[in-house]
Parts: structure tokens; C-alpha cells; sequence
């Protein structure tokens, strides 16, 4: 299979009838075809988000079914909204599960919804691969049905302490989180990761996902003169943290995790993101990029008329890495045999880079630190 994906990797031509043809139906699928469930934020605030991460997953399931499929049969991709609500994505992946019988999914983007999918496709024994959600307890090892493409908050958080640490030479660190699954594993690795370079955090400050006003959290941390403000959260409480910020004079640098990369970052929150620096796992520049990369970089700007974000480069390459567990389980698509066949990836080159996937579910790769410039551009920083 991986002669076969680095061949569809190359194939830069894709047709709109194939577009059309790839994406969720509700007809039931034939013996012919292999059924996919995808769960994303479809609608809502992370909307924009969920549409890159289906776009990425189409992108890659076209191209392996206009190489011939996996074992001859075509992938069949069955799309479902999660509003971003954990609720929500519990009882989408169920109608996947006990209604269109998938085979295995891809989902989601935040982790708190990631984590509720969880119990429903361990107990059904269906392998998730999640391409974007980061939280540190999503690849339990007691789950033996679960593969991560997206970073780690583990690996995230600590690449860009020790970046604020070691490289930039801070010491005064403030911290802020939002008070969820994702932001508490986020913050708590910042905080760890300070604490192993012999710092303490200037301040630790919680919020809402959904917080309109951050200023009296910022005026705390301002009252302890940082240098650097790391926030573990996602592009819309960012842009409400880098005005608030600039309004209250906090001229600290402010940085993050891949959560912050989204071009409604500098659409919602202007010139005051300018500078904020994060980690990321694609960096989307042809020139730069290796073999692998400008393919697919190329592939989605003529599929879609876009430059594609990490989000979509991340469900790309799940769709690739799931792809191997397809082929490798044969005609009976076993889920153990499934899951050992995406476990058994290895230094794997795809989209985000070259990919192992390790015994608990997890992609390790190397960390890129980026940086938001002038128009909404990034620069590549390390």
C-alpha cells in the first residue's frame, strides 16, 4: 500500500464528478464499496475547521479510489455533523456505527468530542483515526481502537515552551487555558514543561471556550509584566486574547498550539495577531515542502481553489494512514487486523511529514514553529 499512496500522492488531476461522487450518501453501500464514516464541526464556531478537514479526507479517499480502491473496492465516505458538542458527536458516530454500519471513521476536530466518540467505537471494537484533536488523554492506551495523525498536546505544548524557553529565553511565562478536556492537557504539559527548566508560571489563568471578555483574566497576568503568554486554545478565543491584550497595553509575545492556525485568526482579530507564534505539523509552501507535500498541496488547490491549512493536510494523510489498515485486513476488514495494519505504519512520508505511528495510536513527527505575519500570511520560524 505504500508504493501505492506515494503513486496517488503524485496524481495532481482530479475531476469534479469525482468530487461529487466520493462525498457522504444515503444510499447503502454496495458489496463493492468500503463505508467511512467522517464526524466534524460541519457548522458553528469551528465550521470552518471541520470544512478543511473534509476536504482533506475527500481529497485523499478520490485519489485511492481512482487508483483502484483498496483490494478493488471503492471507499464509500458517509459524513456527520457534531456541532462541536460532545453530545452531539456521541450520537453521530452511533448512526454511523448502528445505522450505516461503517467500517471504521475519521473524526473529529475538538477533543472533548473526540474523547465522548471514543467509549462508542471502543465498545463497537471500530478503529477512530482523529486527524486534529491534540488533548493529551486521547490515545489511552487501554484503547486499543484508536490513531492519532494531529501532534499531540503533549508534543505541541512542549515544543513551544521549550521554544519560548530555550530559544527565545523567557522566563517570565504566563499561562491561560480554556477550561476543557483540551485546554487543561495543554496547560498542563505548559506548566510541566516550565517546571522541568526550573520555572514556575507567572500566572494560570482558565476561561470559557465561548468568552466574549477575557479582560479580567489579562489583567492579572498583566499586573506580573510577562514576556510571553502561551494559550492553549482554538483561532476564535485567540483573536479575542491578542485584542484584549493590545487594548490593555500587555505587550507580552503571545503564542500557542495548532489550534490558533486558521485564517479566521487574522479575519476575526486583525493586526493585534500579527506575530503570534505557534506549532504546527504543515507548513504550506511548494517551494519548501518535500516530494510528498507539494503534491498534495497542489492537488488540493486544484481540487478546491485553495491553498490547503494544516487541518485539511491532517485529514488527508488519516485517510492514508487509515487506507493501510484497509489493505492490510484484507477482504474481511477485521477491526483488529485494521488497527495492527495502521500500527504497523512506519516512516511513512505523507502531507505533515514522515509519520510512525506508534503502539498507543499516536504520529510522531518533528514540530514546525510558525509565525502569523502581515495579511494573514505565516512565516516559518523553526
Amino acid at each position: 500500500m505504500k508504493k501505492k499512496v506515494l503513486c496517488v500522492m503524485l496524481t495532481l488531476v482530479m475531476t469534479a464528478s469525482m468530487l461529487a461522487g466520493c462525498s457522504g450518501s444515503s444510499d447503502s453501500a454496495s458489496a463493492d464499496t468500503i463505508k467511512v464514516g467522517v464526524v466534524g464541526p460541519f457548522s458553528g464556531s469551528s465550521a470552518m475547521v471541520g470544512d478543511t478537514e473534509r476536504k482533506g479526507v475527500e481529497l485523499a479517499a478520490n485519489q485511492i479510489n481512482e487508483a483502484g480502491g483498496i483490494n478493488g473496492r471503492q471507499i464509500e465516505l458517509i459524513e456527520e455533523d457534531d456541532e462541536q458538542d460532545p453530545t452531539t458527536a456521541v450520537s453521530a458516530i452511533n448512526k454511523l456505527v448502528s445505522s450505516d454500519n461503517v467500517v471504521a471513521a475519521i473524526g473529529t476536530v475538538n477533543s472533548s468530542c473526540t474523547l465522548a466518540m471514543m467509549d462508542v467505537t471502543e465498545s463497537s471494537q471500530i478503529p477512530l483515526v482523529t486527524p486534529i484533536s491534540s488533548g493529551t488523554a486521547i490515545t489511552d492506551p487501554e484503547n486499543n481502537y484508536i490513531v492519532r495523525i494531529q501532534a499531540s498536546d503533549e508534543l505541541q505544548a512542549g515544543a513551544i515552551t521549550e521554544y519560548a524557553v530555550n530559544d527565545l529565553g523567557y522566563t517570565r511565562i504566563a499561562v491561560m487555558y480554556q477550561n476543557d478536556d483540551f485546554g487543561t492537557g495543554g496547560m498542563e504539559v505548559v506548566v510541566n514543561t516550565l517546571e522541568e527548566a526550573g520555572l514556575e508560571p507567572v500566572a494560570v489563568e482558565a476561561f470559557d471556550s465561548n468568552a466574549t471578555d477575557l479582560s479580567a483574566q489579562l489583567l492579572t497576568i498583566r499586573d506580573q509584566d510577562p514576556e510571553a503568554i502561551i494559550m492553549w486554545t482554538m483561532y476564535a478565543a485567540g483573536a479575542t486574547i491578542a485584542m484584549q491584550a493590545q487594548q490593555l497595553g500587555i505587550e507580552a509575545d503571545l503564542m500557542g498550539g495548532g489550534g490558533l492556525t486558521n485564517a479566521q485568526l487574522y479575519e476575526l482579530g486583525g493586526e493585534a495577531t500579527v506575530g503570534i507564534l505557534n506549532t504546527q505539523t504543515f507548513f504550506a509552501d511548494a517551494d519548501q515542502a518535500s516530494e510528498e507535500a507539494a503534491a498534495f498541496i497542489t492537488a488540493y488547490e486544484e481540487a478546491y481553489g485553495e491553498t490547503p491549512d494544516s487541518n485539511a493536510a491532517m485529514a488527508y494523510d488519516s485517510m492514508m494512514v487509515l487506507a493501510e489498515g484497509l489493505e492490510a485486513a484484507g477482504d474481511e476488514l477485521n477491526p483488529d487486523d485494521i488497527m495492527a495494519g495502521m500500527k504497523a505504519v512506519e516512516n511513512m512520508p505523507l502531507a505533515t511529514g514522515t509519520i510512525t505511528i506508534d503502539e498507543n495510536g499516536d504520529a510522531n513527527r518533528d514540530i514546525l514553529i510558525i509565525r502569523l505575519c502581515e495579511g494573514g500570511t505565516y512565516e516559518l520560524v523553526k
